[in-house]
């Protein structure tokens, strides 16, 4: 694996990145939001152009445009975790929120027209996926080569943190899928999958993944892992239809779905007596849940000969894409100089003299 750039390693009890650190002023495409205190209880509310009370600006609000900027209310029963009020999902573990923003705050300085500027049709594609390589490089290093000798439940747990982090990032990046690269993209989706998939099965019982009957240890164990990870099933539920967007345009890369939904149906009905029938009319606020479980049953567990096996998938890609991680699509790191060459304004001045912008491309 190629060494990235200013490594940083990974430290649970790392103290949050405050909100009041961050710089409102930068470039940040996200709808404004205002906060009301209310019985101690954060609820954020959108703030349209008119001010107005439609219906359609009522939310609820992807947790990830409200984590950034406003710090939530403390989990009653486990202070590991993080409530907010008219956001999906409703809560956030304090792992996942130190770095979703870390990564969160990358993604808005990845978009040439946050700075009036024009580098290629695909530079944002690529800015995006040098984010959740990014994402992914931290967890091998912070997670699996931090504890190579051996992981115990309680490093899971937070590799299971960690994952939730990964399904904010993938949720905010809605362009990377969109490089010019097809290989690339379905390397990048078998390594995405296997960290699901590795993750998870270090952390469940193994008869989850097999539909077996779940014995007295195995009830234990969920109802342990239910206490530390109380949104569990939120997450594999955003993981789920997350994935399901991701594997239909084209053709499926991966099958990682598919062990998702077996997770998802066996928990719901171990741990919520939900007994799932994908035959059955969905109501219409779990539409998209119903789809994306349609979709994943349908792909066979064993359709792409894929190891599962985050660490070795994650080197395959690494030897392939050399160039992975880093920053250099960060555009808070180029000079002033740099990014005037791309600017807008420079485009138009070329314009009307000649065509030297055009041919630098």
């Amino acid at each position: 694996m190629s060494k990235r750039y200013r490594d940083i390693e990974n430290k649970e009890n790392e103290p949050e990145q405050s909100s009041s650190l961050i710089n409102i002023n930068e470039p940040n495409p996200k709808k404004k939001v205002k906060l009301i205190d209310t019985k101690n209880i954060q609820h954020f509310e959108p703030l349209s152009d008119d001010d107005d009370d439609d219906d359609e600006d009522k939310g609820p609000w992807p947790i990830e445009s409200i984590i950034q900027n406003n710090d939530g209310t403390i989990h009653p029963t486990n202070k590991q975790y993080i409530l907010y009020e008219n956001t999906e999902p409703n809560m956030i573990s304090r792992t996942a929120r130190f770095w979703s923003r870390k990564y969160l705050k990358v993604l808005q300085h990845v978009d040439p027209d946050v700075y009036d500027m024009y580098i290629h049709n695909d530079f944002v594609c690529y800015g995006e996926l040098e984010v959740i390589e990014n994402c992914l490089i931290d967890i091998a290093k912070g997670i699996f080569l931090k504890h190579k000798k051996q992981m115990n439940f309680s490093h899971y747990i937070f590799a299971f943190r960690r994952l939730e982090a990964l399904t904010i990032v993938l949720n905010s990046s809605h362009y990377f899928i969109g490089i010019d690269d097809g290989n690339r993209i379905d390397e990048i989706l078998r390594v995405i999958g296997a960290c699901y998939v590795t993750i998870l099965r270090g952390l469940l019982p193994k008869s989850m993944f097999n539909n077996e009957e779940l014995n007295d240890d195995d009830m234990k164990k969920l109802n342990k892992i239910s206490q530390q990870l109380p949104n569990f099933k939120q997450v594999i539920k955003q993981a789920l239809i997350l994935g399901h967007m991701l594997l239909s345009i084209g053709d499926p890369r991966s099958a990682y779905t598919n062990v998702l939904q077996t997770i998802y149906c066996t928990w719901s009905a171990v741990m919520d007596k939900i007994y799932i029938n994908l035959n059955e009319k969905s109501d219409k606020k779990d539409e998209n849940l119903c789809k994306a479980l349609k979709h994943a049953s349908k792909i066979k567990k064993n359709a792409f000969k894929e190891s599962f096996n985050f660490m070795k998938e994650l080197d395959l890609y690494s030897k392939t894409n050399p160039d992975l991680g880093g920053n250099s699509h960060d555009l808070r790191k180029w000079s002033k100089t740099q990014r005037n060459l791309y600017s807008l304004n420079k485009i138009d001045d070329d314009d009307e003299d000649n065509d030297s912008f055009w041919f630098r491309l």
